[in-house]
């Protein structure tokens, strides 16, 4: 049985909203006055069939759920699986060398009703041809409505969501990582205080990446904040380039900090490590004003001890 994995996506067509609770995604199209929405829900969201040995099949399962008030007709489908940019944006009609898997699904149905609050396993199953190339192939698993909201309406929405399945075949296979960019803010008007990082995987396989900031006093070791107990795990895909921001909305309005980002992939860990200054807007201005007048007086007071003393001469 595959397992549950920190990962999700969700793809919208046709003007598509996106819900998501407990983990679990749908989305509702936008529809005409008078009409009630369709949400269609899948869970999981994503899915890992882990390391798969060419000419063997391996087997999963899914929910669809109908979590709105009318019914519909759904199909499922495979699709594959990739990004567009290193924001990871999603993209379901990329094919290349580690989208292959999108073709080796087997549903045991295809079709389904669901009447409001009804829900429905499925089952599939993954043949890995005993040629598949070594390295990480991904795929989504799509479920996808077009009923409109009453039956009768003549505004046809295309309601469609994605769980993720992940996969890396075995073989000729190589891992390979690397931080391109790596950046902690040095002023801050006002929190949140942030540490962000690129990551690019240079190698054939999922590369997962854990990100973890902390922040500590400017004169102590005892961190007032850390990611740590809950770090930020993410998979940067095969030939790919991934952006990703920690940040602590909670931080002080004002202050000296030491903030610490650690970046783990391939057993390495990489730390940036910077001194921050949070200071808002109104208290730069403030300093401002007072060193011009600072300055201003200095000035004053030396022209007027000079025009003294010529006087005095």
């Amino acid at each position: 049985m595959a397992k549950g994995h920190l990962k999700t996506v969700i793809g919208g067509v046709l003007a598509s909203a996106l819900l998501s609770i407990s983990g679990i995604f749908g989305v509702a199209p936008v529809m005409a006055e008078g009409e009630h929405p369709i949400y269609l829900w899948v869970s999981p969201t994503s899915q890992n069939l882990g390391n798969m040995e060419p000419g063997n099949s391996y087997e999963g399962e899914f929910i669809v759920q109908n979590s709105g008030t009318e019914e519909f007709t759904y199909k499922v489908y495979s699709a594959p699986y990739y990004v567009t940019d290193e924001n990871y944006n999603p993209s379901y009609n990329v094919e290349n060398n580690y989208t292959h898997i999108s073709e080796w699904f087997n549903f045991e149905k295809t079709t389904g009703h669901l009447k409001p609050n009804e829900n429905e396993k499925i089952k599939f199953s993954v043949k890995v041809p005993a040629d598949a190339p070594g390295g990480g192939q991904n795929a989504a698993i799509m479920v996808e409505t077009e009923d409109s909201a009453d039956g009768v309406s003549t505004v046809q929405a295309t309601v469609r969501i994605g769980s993720i399945v992940y996969s890396n075949v075995n073989g000729e296979t190589r891992k390979c990582g690397e931080i391109v960019e790596k950046n902690i803010p040095s002023l801050l008007l006002n929190p949140p205080i942030s540490a962000s990082a690129l990551v690019k995987n240079c190698g054939n396989v999922d590369l997962d990446v854990k990100y973890v900031m902390s922040v500590f006093p400017l004169f102590s070791d005892e961190e007032i904040y850390t990611t740590a107990e809950d770090p930020k795990v993410l998979t940067t895909l095969p030939e790919t380039r991934r952006y990703t921001k920690i940040e602590w909305d909670n931080a002080p309005q004002i202050g000296f900090y030491k903030v610490v980002l650690e970046v783990t992939y391939n057993d390495k860990t990489e730390t940036i490590e910077k001194i921050i200054l949070i200071c808002p807007l109104w208290v730069i201005v403030l300093v401002i004003i007072f060193i011009g007048a600072a300055v201003f007086w200095l000035v004053s007071r030396n022209r007027e001890r000079k025009a003294k003393k010529t006087m005095e001469g």
